[in-house]
């Protein structure tokens, strides 16, 4: 681009400009749109981490008050039947058990649902409990002549649900009576 301006001697004199500084302003305005985009990019991904994190935190908490109601109920129900039928009361490793550790979230064939309403989840927690064959570990009498005392154990398996669908916790453990 050419530029024509008057001298004070009435002379016209041609100045040739190149018009670099738009040119490096324009590639300045490029790199500054290319970080606020890969900022905002960071942002999104690190708020649905966060959110997928709340997520599994209140499924994780679901499912342990179901494990806290389990082994509540197994103490003051400890005259209970334990069979294979649908009831969500098990004897160990019955055929009829939900297989919630194989990532299979069928119903099953019964479990107990938890019996107070947990907010904020898609489905309220449940669980089953299994009487294991396993008795007189802790605390029998060892003494020549006295009788055993059997103390029973019970394997419960709840599993709780988070505000979607996909989002699934399973635990499990084993309660002793005494």
């Amino acid at each position: 681009m050419t530029k024509m301006t008057m001298s004070k001697k009435g002379q016209v004199v041609v100045i040739s400009q190149k018009g670099s500084a738009l040119l490096v302003s324009l590639i300045m305005l490029l790199l500054i749109t290319l970080v606020a985009v890969g900022g905002m990019q960071s942002s999104i991904l690190q708020e649905k981490m966060t959110g997928n994190m709340r997520d599994r935190d209140l499924a994780f908490q679901a499912a342990e008050a179901a494990l806290r109601e389990a082994e509540s109920s197994t103490l003051s129900n400890s005259n209970a039947v334990y069979g294979a039928s649908a009831n969500g009361l098990y004897q160990a490793n019955s055929l009829n058990l939900p297989d919630w550790s194989a990532r299979n979230m069928d119903e099953g064939n019964g479990s107990i649902v938890y019996g107070a309403d947990f907010q904020g989840v898609v489905a309220q927690p449940e669980y089953f409990i299994e009487r294991l064959p396993i008795e007189c570990i802790f605390g029998c009498s060892l003494g020549a002549g006295g009788p055993a005392q059997t103390a029973p154990f019970y394997r419960i398996t709840a599993r709780g649900f988070g505000g979607s669908a996909n989002t699934v916790v399973v635990l499990s453990s084993v309660y002793q009576i005494e």
